[in-house]
């Protein structure tokens, strides 16, 4: 199994808008992203349901993955990433 088909297995969660979110960074901002954010980007989702749904939603806020939070927001508005 390739790294992004392990990733996009690991984004279905259960929850339709997590479903959705997770899935949205992954296909327009994944590629792109530095060492970094994609270690954060996989910690995130590890994460259980109900935490990462309020980081996700803006109740919840951690620093370290801020970038992730605002690039998901962007793909759930429909904007594509800036090129």
């Amino acid at each position: 199994m390739s790294e992004k088909s392990r990733l996009r297995w690991k984004c279905r969660r259960g929850m339709r808008e997590l479903d959705k979110a997770m899935l949205g960074y992954l296909d327009l901002y994944y590629d792109d992203a530095s060492a970094q954010e994609r270690a954060d980007f996989e910690s995130l989702l590890d994460w259980q349901e109900p935490e990462l749904y309020r980081l996700v939603c803006g109740k919840d806020k951690d620093a370290r993955y801020q970038t992730i939070i605002d690039k998901i927001a962007r793909s759930l508005a429909g904007h594509s990433p800036a090129v």
